[in-house]
């Protein structure tokens, strides 16, 4: 388990009662780049490098770099992106699932040139449609990664959550 990661099972929890609390009633494209925006002066905020994605139904309607990205942060969004879009959870919720319960990727046939057990994207989940889409941030830690996008979205949608990384 990663090192950052000091109680996999509580972090999981909290986790899930994100993942309930933040779903929305609507989302447009114009909603995608608003979120994006938003993700953008976060990650602005913490004074650090790396790429934001918001994509809809399979458009990317939202992606910069901040500071000094690199074409890994691309690669990392994809494949962080994929496992959510496959599990219908955040990436970083799959990766302690798969941790705790010691199992892979390869176990459910996904490969890891596609696929990643890391922290950072986020389902966009709107009320009986179920996800439409998904929320990514790459170049901080996985769990700073994932905690930018949560707080974002709970402004966005003016939801409080609780935080995986008090």
């Amino acid at each position: 388990m990663d090192q950052e990661i000091k109680d996999p099972a509580a972090m999981l929890a909290t986790i899930i009662q994100q993942e309930e609390a933040l779903s929305c009633d609507s989302f447009t494209f114009e909603d995608a780049w608003k979120l994006g925006l938003m993700i953008r002066e976060r990650v602005l905020r913490h004074g650090g490098n790396g790429t934001v994605d918001v994509t809809i139904g399979g458009v990317q309607l939202f992606r910069c770099g901040i500071g000094e990205p690199t074409p890994n942060n691309t690669r990392w969004i994809r494949r962080k992106m994929n496992t959510v879009l496959e599990t219908w959870k955040s990436s970083l919720r799959v990766s302690l699932e798969m941790s705790l319960s010691g199992r892979t990727l390869d176990e459910f046939g996904l490969i890891p040139a596609d696929y990643v057990l890391s922290g950072g994207s986020f389902p966009i989940r709107v009320h009986e449609q179920g996800v439409i889409g998904t929320a990514t941030v790459s170049g901080f830690p996985q769990t700073h990664d994932h905690q930018l996008v949560v707080d974002t979205l709970s402004d966005f949608l003016s939801v409080s959550v609780p935080s995986i990384l008090e």
